[in-house]
C-alpha cells in the first residue's frame, strides 16, 4: 500500500513539530553564544559658553560594540550620554573634541559583558560663532571692619587684579572694569584670606574669568602709651618772651603696637599754637610719627608775656 508524501510528513506531526522547535531553539542558543558585533548610536551633548552657538550641526556618532549575542540583545541601546563642555575662555571659532571608546563603555549598563571596539567619528571639530576678548581691571568693593583694639595693617590685598572678558566686540567696548560684590569682612584677627565673587550681573552674556578673587590682609593690635613731662615749644624751638603755664604736659599716644612700643620721647613734639603777640590761651598740637595719633593733657596752655626790664639809667659825663 503506497503512502503519500503528505501522509508521511503529517504522520506523528506533534512529535516532529516539537523536535523541529527544539532543534531551532538549540541552534539559536548556540548562535547567541558566538561573538558578534553591532553598531549603536551615541548621544553627544555639547555644553557651550553662554552667548555662543554652533554654526554647524553635530554629526551622528556611532559605537561599534562586540560581545556575545545574548549580551548584545540585552543591551538593545546605550544608556547615558557623552558630555563635552567648551571652556568659557575660548575665543577661537573652532574647538576639537575627542571621544575615547572607554568613555562609551562607562555609559553602558552596569554588568554589560561587551566591549566597545571603535567610535566613529572619534574626533569632531565644533564650529562656533566668532567672538573677542579683552582684559579689564577688577575694582574691590571689600571693606574690613576691625574689632575693638585692632586695625588693618598694610591695607587689603586682592589677587588677581585683572579679569578676562569674552564676548562680542560691541559688548566688550562698553565695559572698562568690573567690581567685586560689596562685601564686609568682620571678626578676623592675625592673617586672613577670603574668596569674594565678582559681580557678573552687569555683564549680560559676556563671560568672565576668573569669577572670584582672593582678598587677604593682616590685622594688627592697637596699643596705647603715655609720656609725661614733655616740654611745650613753639615749633621752631623753645618759647621765648612768654611764660608758659604749664611748661610741660603729658602726651597719650595710640597706634600700631610695634610703632607705639618703639616710640621715644624725642619722637614727639608738643607745639603751642601762638596766634598773637599778646599771649593768652594757646592750643597744643602734638606732632607724632606717621600712623600714630597723639593727644596732649592738658590740650592748651596759658601764655603771658615776660616783663620788659627798664633800660639802664643814662650816664652823665
Amino acid at each position: 500500500m503506497r503512502v503519500s508524501l503528505f501522509q508521511m510528513l503529517t504522520r506523528n506531526w506533534p512529535i516532529k513539530g516539537a523536535a523541529l522547535f527544539l532543534a531551532l531553539m538549540l541552534y539559536v542558543a548556540v548562535q547567541l553564544q558566538q561573538p558578534v558585533s553591532a553598531s549603536f548610536d551615541v548621544t553627544l551633548n555639547v555644553q557651550l559658553p553662554r552667548g555662543r552657538a554652533l554654526v554647524q550641526k553635530l554629526p551622528k556618532v556611532y559605537a561599534q560594540i562586540s560581545g556575545k549575542g545574548t549580551q548584545i540583545l540585552k543591551l538593545r541601546s546605550l544608556s547615558g550620554d557623552i558630555t563635552r563642555r567648551v571652556p568659557d575662555t575660548l575665543t577661537a571659532s573652532t574647538y576639537l573634541i575627542h571621544i575615547d571608546p572607554t568613555e562609551v563603555e562607562l555609559a553602558l549598563p552596569k554588568g554589560a559583558d561587551v566591549r566597545v571596539m571603535e567610535v566613529r567619528p572619534s574626533e569632531i571639530t565644533l564650529a562656533l560663532d566668532s567672538t573677542a576678548w579683552k582684559n579689564v581691571k577688577i575694582v574691590s568693593l571689600v571693606t574690613v571692619t576691625p574689632d575693638s583694639g585692632q586695625f588693618l595693617h598694610g591695607g587689603l590685598l586682592m589677587t588677581p587684579t585683572m579679569a578676562r572678558l569674552v564676548g562680542s566686540e560691541k559688548a566688550l567696548d562698553a565695559i572698562d572694569s568690573v567690581t567685586t560684590l560689596p562685601t564686609e569682612i568682620t571678626s578676623v584677627s592675625g592673617e586672613f584670606s577670603r574668596s569674594v565673587p565678582i559681580d557678573t550681573t552687569p555683564l549680560g552674556i559676556v563671560r568672565i574669568v576668573p569669577k572670584q578673587v582672593t582678598v587677604s590682609g593682616t590685622m594688627g593690635v592697637i596699643a596705647e602709651r603715655s609720656f609725661a613731662g614733655l616740654t611745650v615749644e613753639s615749633g621752631a624751638g623753645p618759647i621765648t618772651g612768654y611764660i608758659v603755664t604749664p611748661p610741660r604736659v603729658s602726651v597719650s599716644v595710640r597706634g600700631p603696637e610695634e610703632r607705639v612700643q618703639n616710640l621715644a620721647r624725642d619722637s614727639l613734639r608738643v607745639v603751642a599754637q601762638i596766634t598773637g603777640p599778646a599771649g593768652g590761651v594757646a592750643r597744643i598740637r602734638v606732632i607724632a610719627p606717621r600712623g600714630v595719633t597723639a593727644k596732649a593733657i592738658p590740650d592748651s596752655v596759658t601764655l603771658r608775656r615776660r616783663a620788659t626790664p627798664p633800660p639802664p639809667p643814662a650816664r652823665r659825663g
